[in-house]
């Protein structure tokens, strides 16, 4: 069915990561993503909450307030930082994670990207993501929404731009975005497991994704071998 594809192609990629050929890819990943993520809220919470200020009564029971809601907004903060963090990890350990699941499924050897292809397409697929998280953000703080916003707008970003990226070690920008579309079921799928464990978003990505493309390809041309 529909759906046996992207779920083979993510049990795969969790089998890459738990004592596979992506682990010690993985360490680093979330050491990174670690770094990044919690980084950001507890620098918000040392930075901003002590500049407010103290006092007693309800003035008092205000600043606290305050306090509080910073504090709560800081760990929103580390959460939406999350998926940013793995798209910004994904650009250092994506093609080596999707060359040694390339080796491994015997698929060709990626072509080669010039410089100004590859900065050119990285900002046509991040200026979009930035400014769709940024006009959601408001939504992160309302309970039971936050999720369901986070999964959907988070899973299809990451969807899109993880399999554009295992699609351009393959064809041209235009052919990947077409083909991107031929299988958007299965890359939003991805994508939301992604978004799930946004921590190991870029291994996850990288494995099932190479495998999704390569499988799309090779039922057109038949000179891909699945896997």
């Amino acid at each position: 069915g529909s759906l046996t594809r992207p779920v083979a192609a993510i049990g795969s990629a969790v089998g890459d990561i738990i004592g596979g050929r992506l682990t010690g890819l993985a360490i680093v990943n979330l050491v990174l993503a670690g770094v990044i993520s919690l980084g950001g809220a507890i620098a918000a919470i040392h930075y901003l909450v002590p500049l407010i200020p103290h006092a007693e009564g309800w003035l008092g029971w205000l600043y606290g307030a305050v306090r509080f809601v910073l504090s709560l907004g800081a760990f929103v903060l580390g959460l939406v930082v999350s998926p940013v963090a793995a798209m910004f990890i994904g650009g250092l350990l994506f093609d080596p994670a999707a060359s040694a699941v390339e080796t491994a499924i015997g698929a060709p050897s990626p072509r080669k990207k010039g410089l100004i292809e590859g900065v050119f397409s990285g900002l046509r697929m991040a200026i979009p993501s930035l400014l769709l998280n940024i006009l959601v953000l408001p939504l992160y703080v309302i309970p039971g929404v936050n999720a369901i916003v986070f999964l959907c707008i988070n899973g299809y970003l990451m969807g899109r731009d993880f399999a554009m990226t295992a699609a351009m070690r393959r064809v041209p920008f235009k052919d990947a975005k077409a083909l991107r579309r031929s299988m958007r079921g299965s890359v939003f799928l991805v994508g939301v497991v992604c978004a799930l464990l946004s921590f190991l978003a870029p291994l996850i990505a990288a494995s099932a994704m190479t495998r999704l493309v390569n499988d799309a390809i090779g039922a057109n041309s038949g000179s891909v071998r699945r896997s």
